[in-house]
């Protein structure tokens, strides 16, 4: 019992501190809580105030201040008439003023202080609430930074910051709303580990804009001011700010350029994303092209505009990530010349980073020129030539076919409202077989490798359109659209070998002469000259229409053209489908070439066949809605008199008409092809529809 006396004894003996013996006299009156709410007489008597003095009416919290508040500070050791030097004297008066934390301990604080933005605002206008040293660090249970219940804690600071600057109603000096920052903030990768994750070694506030000497960005001392960007990031990004300081555009702005590109120019200041995230791959292109959209040769493109146009930029545009973007090439921090021999982007690297995408890639590949410019013949004079070549036979082409359909539309329109529609029958007589089972698959499968093709290719060539970015999503996106796209391309391919083998086949059963010279020939014919001057002199003057033989000059023209385009298009398909193999035996810079080939030759066919092939065999007012025979392979006799007048009378000639002759097409066969033309031609018109409106921008 006597040693836990003693020891009871001791522990009451433990020392006091000179501060809290001194403090003894505030806390007696501040200590008591109900201090808050004393009436104001009551109050008056406890300071030296005149009588005419009037007292705040209203609780006062702050005056309530306890030992225990004083000695869990930071200021444990030191007295309250160090900060509040007019309360040496009691009573004191009703109305200290604010404490000054420079006076004698945060003199070096202080400077930075008087200098920043915050002390600005408070100077000029003492009422905008611009915060104090109290404000942030709090009053009388000031906690070190490190603690995790104080204010300034990183986890805490940025509500410290973002409370009062929720408040603001004044845009920023570059004309945001600071609530704007805020919100931003709170979203990106810095603030999400912060406030979610808790990782107090994120970047918060003060970590970027500094606790004292916060300054404006267009302050050249301001830690976010450009010049000094790369060293603020610098201090959590070890290694990165030497790496940016050796590129291309670090020395640029040591240079004192501007212009030049800082971290906060590509990943944002308040609402940075993480660079693996899809959102901020696909964006960076555009980060980019805010600096390289300038011509590389005059009247042409940019570089912006040129990876735009490549296939790179095209599935980027459609929300693809697999895709090269301008930093898989040229690197995000470590950007140098070409003429650099470490750049990624130099002849000696290039195979290298160009493999980085296509294993096995090879000199010859690397080749290829990525932002190569077709609209000038700057740089590039065959590939220009290319292009000028295809505008030059797409002009031609849609101005020529497009009259000639024009003319029949208005010839056969004419002879509609004066005779009335010529009715043939499909129900109750015989008809005259025009195709054979395996011609009407070769056609089916020609119409669904076409429009697949079509529908999973136009996109990426107008990726910069909306509804491209829609329609390639209704095939699951860029990556699926051209998986089925090569899909289409392999149905393309067995289409046109099925159709080698038809051809074969005839050249074996009837001979070569009858299959390839005779009247009923594919091939180009001085007659076919002479037919389509006929029709034109009916287009414009009238009188009997022309008949034709087994094939116009427009069905051989048709033909002639899809195989041409199924050599050009298969052919250029194929180098793009390919390109490691393919760079073993042509050098890469046939890539440009095939992507010009491939794009327009398509463009050409579609454009072609959904306007001047629609028309011709469907939509002309003698077929109109739909010419049902491709379908059926039949058509009345009447009617294949009145069109195809000297083949009938060849095979009359020849006696064959009775083995032509087949019983009439069921009303239902008739039915179902007139809604499967219906549905084809509503597709294609509105795939033209939309490419016009693409081309002359209004989408």
């Amino acid at each position: 019992m006597a040693l836990l006396a003693v020891g009871a004894g001791s522990l009451r003996a433990a020392p006091v501190s000179d501060a809290v013996i001194a403090n003894k006299r505030c806390i007696d009156c501040h200590g008591q809580r109900k201090i808050i709410d004393l009436p104001i007489e009551e109050r008056r008597t406890m300071l030296d105030a005149p009588p005419d003095y009037q007292l705040e009416v209203g609780p006062r919290e702050g005056l309530y201040v306890t030992a225990k508040h004083l000695g869990e500070s930071v200021h444990k050791g030191v007295t309250c008439v160090e900060c509040h030097t007019e309360a040496e004297k009691l009573p004191h008066a009703p109305k200290l003023a604010p404490p000054s934390c420079a006076a004698s301990c945060h003199d070096d604080v202080a400077v930075k202080y008087n200098l920043s933005t915050h002390a600005e605002v408070a100077a000029e206008k003492p009422d905008a609430g611009a915060p104090l040293c109290v404000t942030c660090h709090g009053g009388h249970s000031i906690k070190p930074k490190s603690d995790r219940t104080a204010r300034t804690y990183p986890l805490n600071v940025i509500n410290l910051c973002a409370d009062c600057h929720q408040q603001h109603k004044a845009p920023t000096p570059s004309g945001h709303e600071s609530g704007e920052f805020i919100a931003t903030y709170l979203e990106s990768v810095h603030g999400k580990a912060v406030a979610e994750a808790g990782l107090i070694v994120a970047a918060t506030c003060v970590d970027c804009h500094h606790a004292h000497d916060v300054l404006p960005a267009a302050n050249p001392e301001s830690s976010v001011s450009r010049m000094n960007v790369p060293l603020t990031c610098g201090r959590c990004h070890v290694g990165i700010e030497d790496i940016y300081k050796d590129s291309v555009h670090g020395q640029k702005l040591a240079a004192g350029d501007e212009k030049a590109p800082v971290c906060t120019s590509c990943h944002t200041a308040h609402g940075i994303t993480r660079a693996s995230e899809p959102a901020f791959k696909l964006d960076i292109i555009n980060e980019c092209g805010d600096c390289h959209d300038k011509p590389i040769h005059e009247g042409g493109l940019s570089l912006y505009e040129t990876y735009r146009n490549s296939y790179h930029g095209q599935v980027t545009a459609l929300g693809s990530t697999r895709g090269a973007k301008c930093s898989d090439c040229h690197g995000a921090h470590d950007i140098l010349p070409e003429s650099n021999p470490a750049s990624r982007v130099s002849p000696q690297r290039r195979a290298e980073t160009c493999g980085s995408c296509h294993p096995g890639a090879s000199a010859s590949f690397a080749q290829f020129m990525p932002h190569a410019d077709y609209t000038v013949p700057d740089g590039f004079p065959l590939l220009h030539y290319v292009w000028l070549y295809f505008m030059v036979v797409i002009s031609s082409t849609f101005a020529f076919f497009g009259m000639h359909s024009v003319f029949w539309a208005i010839r056969s329109t004419i002879i509609r409202i004066k005779h009335g529609k010529h009715k043939h029958d499909h129900d109750t007589k015989p008809g005259i077989r025009r195709f054979q089972t395996l011609d009407r698959v070769n056609h089916a499968l020609m119409v669904v490798s076409f429009f697949g093709l079509t529908l999973t290719g136009m996109p990426l060539f107008f990726s910069d359109q909306p509804w491209a970015q829609t329609m390639a999503n209704l095939f699951g996106g860029a990556h699926s659209a051209g998986v089925l796209h090569r899909v289409f391309a392999i149905m393309l391919i067995a289409n046109f070998v099925i159709h080698i083998y038809n051809v074969i086949s005839r050249i074996r059963k009837y001979g070569i002469k009858s299959t390839l010279f005779s009247s009923s020939t594919l091939l180009p014919r001085p007659r076919d000259l002479t037919d389509m001057l006929a029709m034109l002199k009916w287009f414009f003057v009238g009188g009997k229409q022309p008949t034709f033989s087994r094939w116009t000059y427009w069905e051989k023209f048709d033909y002639w053209a899809e195989i041409f385009g199924t050599f050009v298009i298969g052919g250029s398909g194929i180098m793009l489908w390919f390109p490691n193999f393919c760079a073993q035996i042509m050098p890469g810079w046939m890539f440009n070439i095939a992507t010009v080939v491939h794009g327009y030759e398509a463009l050409l066919a579609v454009g072609f066949i959904f306007t001047i092939h629609f028309f011709n065999a469907n939509l002309r007012p003698e077929k109109f809605p739909v010419d049902t025979v491709i379908f059926t392979g039949h058509m009345p006799e009447e009617e294949f008199i009145h069109e195809r007048g000297d083949e009938y009378a060849e095979v009359v000639k020849a006696g064959q008409l009775d083995s032509l002759r087949v019983p009439p097409t069921p009303a239902w066969k008739r039915r179902i092809a007139i809604v499967a033309g219906v549905i084809a031609m509503a597709i294609g018109i509105t795939m033209v529809a939309l490419i016009v409106l693409a081309g002359l921008k209004v989408l």
